[in-house]
């Protein structure tokens, strides 16, 4: 390598470039990292994240192996922390010449040498590092390449503290996947649920009753089928009733089944779901809609394995694992006793918690992507692609639908955009664009009365959901009766209504 500096105002213009343009991220991070080695003349080098208290390669060139998971094994983690624990560029003429470092593990290990190590900062939090290697000590970094990548990575910075989040998402996506195998359709990139699939993974071969937990659109419904894909049962039936669907006059015979004569249009024998779950799977969607008549009904079958047809006195007896889903908080529901703690206890042996995917901001990107890609591909055409604003706009939104509207959305986009061709944030559903002006008005609480207040929180989720009650419901929190009492109590509804 010469001694002589790079030009850096030719190199510094070329990254400004890159920076510019509307690249997918994972290629902007190779872009840049292909240009800053080209530019210091280094053997190798990645970019490397600091997630969860270890470092995650979120690009990387000229390692031998393929895998960033095992590219990771091949950098020195000591000089990487140093550079983000000093937040400063650490120059490293010759590890194994260094009383520093030349007793460190890594270091001897990997026979290093001269390495250049910087990190990148945005508002004194630093995020990752820039990596490089030179093999041969004679090929050493100096000064004048520790000035140029000091420039490169405070420009580049702000725009790569986007970029390799979402890379480190999708890679993580990526890693679960391989982890697990067939994926069950459950694409996620959040550590949440990642905890919700190490434990689904351990509970889905045994016998246990699972409750699953989670808003309306979460993705309930993929858990238990991973769980009965997983289990002894899999050649089983897996069976469905969602508990809210079906008026409650009407759950018991679709549940339990009935025999001819035992109602008005009971004109034949019909064996119900219970009964068709029998050696298989029986899934309680939205379990705390049940009609609280029926909860002993089910408490029996949990308990023996015990039923009776509507109208029959013959008990029968059947072989099923249940598994429950719920969007209500089912000990608020014991304690108002709108439901029976001793079916809660027997339904809540093993609990998984779906997170909504307000609180799974990694996974936005991540799932718009795969939807986009799941929808083109049925259309056999080449995907759309989200522009980096419509991104920090799906961000930026609370998703009050989860990913079933996130789905809902891409697969819009998908039909409505341009085969290959990027997605401006205008052809964004027209309530997703307006985050911004509601996360105004939600900042902007002067002092007042509670209900004052209370009547200004329903104003603003109203507007959030464009007038949607059950999901402004589901939002505070409440029903979408108990919404309507409370507008009717605070003026909201007009007459007609009252």
């Amino acid at each position: 390598m010469s001694q002589c500096s790079p030009d850096r105002a030719n190199v510094l213009y070329g990254i400004a470039r890159s920076l510019l343009q509307e690249h997918d991220y994972g290629e902007l991070l190779a872009n840049i990292l292909d240009m800053t080695i080209q530019a210091l003349g280094a053997d190798r080098g990645c970019v490397v994240a600091w997630d969860n208290g270890e470092f995650r390669a979120t690009a990387a060139r000229n390692f031998r192996n393929e895998t960033l998971l095992e590219r990771e094994k091949e950098i020195s983690t000591t000089i990487a922390g140093m550079a983000m624990q000093e937040g400063r560029v650490l120059l490293v003429h010759d590890a194994l010449e260094s009383s520093v470092l030349r007793n460190k593990q890594s270091v001897k290990r990997l026979h290093l040498r001269s390495v250049l190590c910087a990190p990148l900062i945005v508002v004194n939090d630093a995020f990752a590092v820039i990596y490089l290697e030179n093999r041969e000590v004679s090929n050493h970094f100096n000064e004048s390449h520790e000035q140029l990548l000091s420039e490169i990575c405070a420009l580049a910075a702000p725009r790569l503290h986007t970029a390799v989040a979402i890379e480190s998402a999708r890679q993580k996506a990526r890693d679960l996947e391989l982890m697990y195998g067939e994926s069950d359709g459950i694409i996620t990139a959040d550590p949440s649920m990642f905890a919700a699939l190490e434990t689904l993974a351990k509970i889905a071969p045994t016998e246990l009753t699972v409750l699953i937990q989670g808003e309306t659109g979460t993705g309930k419904e993929l858990l238990a089928r991973a769980i009965y894909r997983r289990s002894a049962r899999a050649k089983g039936p897996f069976v469905v009733l969602n508990c809210a669907a079906i008026p409650a006059t009407l759950i018991e015979s679709e549940l339990f089944g009935c025999v001819r004569g035992a109602y008005s249009g009971a004109d034949r024998d019909r064996v119900g779901l219970i009964g068709s779950a029998n050696r298989g799977t029986l899934f309680l969607d939205e379990i705390g809609e049940m009609p609280l008549e029926l909860q002993s009904r089910l408490l029996r079958v949990l308990q023996s394995g015990d039923f009776n047809r509507v109208g029959s006195a013959e008990p029968e007896r059947v072989d099923v694992r249940v598994i429950a889903a719920t969007n209500r908080d089912l000990e608020s529901e014991v304690e108002q006793r709108r439901f029976r703690e001793d079916l809660f206890f027997r339904l809540s042996t093993v609990t998984l918690k779906v997170p909504p995917l307000r609180e799974r901001r990694a996974d936005v990107v991540v799932l718009a992507d795969h939807f986009l890609r799941a929808y083109a591909g049925r259309r056999t055409v080449a995907p759309p692609h989200l522009s980096n604003e419509s991104k920090q706009l799906l961000l930026a939104y609370l998703f009050p639908g989860n990913v079933r509207e996130l789905e809902g959305e891409m697969a819009r986009l998908a039909a409505m955009c341009p085969a290959g061709e990027e997605i401006p944030a205008s052809a964004l559903n027209e309530r997703i664009g307006r985050r911004k002006a509601i996360s105004r008005q939600e900042a902007d609480i002067q002092p007042m009365s509670l209900s004052e207040m209370e009547k200004k929180l329903i104003q603003v989720v109203l507007q959030h959901t464009s007038g949607n009650r059950t999901h402004a419901a589901e939002i505070l929190g409440i029903s979408r009766e108990g919404l309507r009492s409370k507008m009717l109590k605070l003026g909201f509804l007009p007459s007609v209504e009252r």
